[in-house]
């Protein structure tokens, strides 16, 4: 399949509900998610992406971005491009300076 077929597959997919990059890679076939999310935002597409915590195979959690693609109706609510930004991670310890 070629970059661009899997570009187009991949955007039908985000557009129905957001994927990570393992749920891309078994349900669709596509080798390198982050690669077509690139070739899809040079193409001028808003995909989002957001930070979110699964387990591991190890059951251990860890955080990965969710890949969506906006719609009309979320492009009124201003975004950060790329990955969303938290202020405390999960996991993390605080340290007072």
């Amino acid at each position: 399949m070629t970059d661009q077929a899997q570009c187009d597959e991949l955007l039908a997919a985000l557009t129905k509900r957001p994927m990570t990059a393992m749920e891309i890679l078994l349900e669709l076939g596509i080798g390198r998610p982050s690669a077509r999310i690139y070739d899809l935002r040079q193409q001028g597409h808003p995909i989002h992406s957001t930070e979110v915590v699964v387990n591991n195979r190890k059951g251990k959690p860890c955080r990965v971005a969710s890949y969506s693609v906006t719609t009309d109706q979320m492009l009124l609510i201003p975004q950060l491009p790329g990955r969303a930004k938290f202020s405390q991670r999960p996991g993390k310890k605080e340290t007072n300076r």
